[in-house]
C-alpha cells in the first residue's frame, strides 16, 4: 500500500477534516507554507470567538511535532527557523499594525519557541509565570482554579502597552495563557489584538476566544502544523490517533483527529507515530528556559524516558487495530531507536 491509500485509510479511521484548509501566499516564508482554517470546521464548536485561525507548516515543524528525540541545541535551531517564518507571516498579513506589538512568554515553556530570538528589534518581553498547583505531567484538569500566576514583570504603575501582545506556547487547555491574559487586563494591559503561536488545540482556541472576545480583543492563532483535538488527560495533542490516556484510565477507545492539510498529513504520514503528542512535554525538551528567577535546564532525560514510554504504550495498543501494520510499527520501531540513543547522550 502507497502514502495514498495509507492517507486513505487513516482519513476512514479518524476524524481529521483536510478540507478547511486554504493556502496563503505570503513572501518572505523559507520554506513554509501558511494555510487560513475555516472556523466551521466541523471539528470547532460553533462559537469559537477567534477571529483568524492560521496553520504554519514546514520541514522544521513537522520535525519537531513527530520526534521527540529532538531536544536541546537541535530543537533550539529548528524553533528559531519556525519563528521567522512566524513573524514573516505577521508581516505579510498586516498584523504588526502601527501601534506596536510585544511578546508575553509565559513561564517557562514559551521561551523556548524562541520567538524573543527572531523578532523584530527593540520588541519588549513580559515575562508571566503561571504554575499548576496539582496537576502533573500528562494529567491535566480543565479547572482554571487548579492554575495561578507566580511571577510578573509587568509595571504596574504603566501598564499600558503595544497594541499587539504575541504570546508563543502550547495551547491545549489555554489555562495557562488563560491565567497570564486576565492578570494583564486586570492590571490595565487591555491590547487591540491577542496573537497566538505554537502547538495550539481546539479547547484552547475555545477558551481564549471566549475570553479575549469578552474584553473586545481580537484573537489570531498560528499553529505549527495542524489545529487538534485534546485528549481526556487534557495534555496530549495528537494529529491522529488513538487517545492512549483514555485507554489506560478506562479500557475505552476514542479516535481523535486534527485540522491539518492533505499536503501536511501526506508528509507527516511515513513519520508520525499514530497517537503521539507532538509538543511533547515542551519545557523539559529545552536546555536554558528562564523561570522567573533564573535561567534553568529542563528535564531532558526524563522527557526522553516518558517519550519511550508513551510511544511503547502507543504499539501496544495500537498493535490490535485494523489499520495498524507493519509500515506502523516501523516507524513507531524507528523513534523508540532514536529516542533511547538520545537518551544515552543525556544520562
Amino acid at each position: 500500500m502507497g502514502v495514498k491509500g495509507r492517507l486513505d485509510a487513516i482519513l476512514d479511521e479518524f476524524p481529521v477534516d483536510i478540507s478547511s484548509t486554504e493556502r496563503v501566499d505570503l513572501r518572505g516564508l523559507s520554506d513554509a507554507r501558511l494555510y487560513e482554517v475555516d472556523l466551521g470546521s466541523g471539528l470547532m464548536p460553533g462559537n469559537v470567538g477567534v477571529d483568524a485561525c492560521y496553520i504554519l507548516d514546514s520541514e522544521a515543524g513537522q520535525t519537531i511535532a513527530c520526534h521527540p528525540h529532538i531536544v536541546g541545541q537541535e530543537l533550539e535551531k529548528l524553533c528559531l527557523g519556525c519563528a521567522g517564518d512566524f513573524w514573516a507571516s505577521m508581516g505579510g498579513l498586516g498584523l504588526l499594525g502601527d501601534g506596536g506589538h510585544s511578546i508575553l512568554n509565559i513561564l517557562r515553556g514559551s521561551s523556548g519557541y524562541r520567538v524573543w530570538e527572531a523578532s523584530p528589534p527593540g520588541t519588549p518581553v513580559i515575562s508571566v509565570r503561571t504554575e499548576y498547583n496539582e496537576d502533573g505531567y500528562r494529567a491535566h484538569s480543565d479547572d482554571t482554579r487548579m492554575v495561578s500566576v507566580t511571577y510578573s514583570d509587568l509595571d504596574p504603575r504603566n501598564p499600558a502597552g503595544p497594541s499587539t501582545i504575541v504570546i508563543p506556547d502550547t495551547f491545549a487547555t489555554g489555562r495557562s495563557a488563560e491565567a497570564a491574559l486576565v492578570h494583564l487586563f486586570g492590571e490595565g494591559a487591555v491590547p487591540d489584538r491577542v496573537v497566538l503561536y505554537g502547538f495550539t488545540a481546539i479547547p484552547a482556541l475555545e477558551r481564549l476566544g471566549l475570553l479575549c472576545a469578552g474584553w473586545g480583543v481580537e484573537l489570531v492563532s498560528f499553529s505549527i502544523c495542524d489545529v487538534t483535538q485534546l485528549a481526556s488527560n487534557h495534555y496530549d495533542m495528537p494529529v491522529y490517533g488513538l487517545d492512549e490516556s483514555l485507554w489506560e484510565s478506562r479500557g475505552e477507545l476514542q479516535r481523535m483527529g486534527g485540522i491539518v492539510d492533505e499536503e501536511t498529513l501526506t508528509q507527516l504520514l511515513p513519520r508520525y507515530v499514530a497517537g503521539l503528542d507532538q509538543p511533547g512535554d515542551w519545557s523539559e525538551r529545552h536546555l536554558d528556559l528562564f523561570d522567573g528567577v533564573g535561567v534553568v535546564s529542563g528535564d531532558v532525560a526524563g522527557h526522553l524516558r516518558k517519550s519511550v514510554g508513551l510511544v511503547e504504550s502507543l504499539v501496544g495498543l495500537n498493535s490490535g487495530q485494523a489499520w495498524y501494520d507493519g509500515w506502523h510499527g516501523g516507524i513507531a520501531e524507528a523513534e523508540l531507536g532514536l529516542l533511547r540513543e538520545a537518551l544515552r547522550a543525556y544520562s
